[in-house]
């Protein structure tokens, strides 16, 4: 970790198709970040929001860990949000407004396409990048 910024790099492995970069950005939103980072490596399974390709979306990380000062609706393609709501770990492919605040812990670097050839329940682990 680089201690002097808070910035985790960190790599995201979709089994059988690829891997992508980005990193969880601690000062956003430490307390939720913190959680995450702890729980390194993640390794579920993930899907796509119901009924489109919106966003990837890693449901029930056991977490718990609620909005802060900094939380938001509106995203960005290529934000890495938590969900304190439903308690899940979402990749952003495009822009949207999510229905409550949530918490943006990071941001993914390149090779967000490789979402779209994702199905849903496949493996995805979420790794420190050494």
């Amino acid at each position: 970790m680089n201690s002097d910024t808070g910035i985790v790099p960190i790599k995201i492995e979709f089994f059988g198709i690829g891997t992508i970069e980005g990193h969880i950005i601690r000062y956003i939103a430490p307390f939720s970040a913190d959680a995450i980072i702890e729980k390194l490596p993640i390794n579920m399974r993930g899907r796509f929001s119901f009924g489109s390709k919106n966003y990837w979306t890693l449901p029930g990380l056991g977490i718990f860990k609620g909005s802060n000062p900094k939380s938001v609706k509106e995203v960005e393609k290529g934000d890495i949000i938590y969900n304190p709501k439903t308690d899940e770990l979402v990749i952003l492919i495009e822009n949207m407004q999510m229905p409550n605040k949530v918490n943006k812990v990071g941001k993914v670097n390149s090779n967000l396409e490789l979402l779209l050839e994702a199905r849903n329940g496949l493996n995805t682990k979420i790794s420190k990048k050494s």
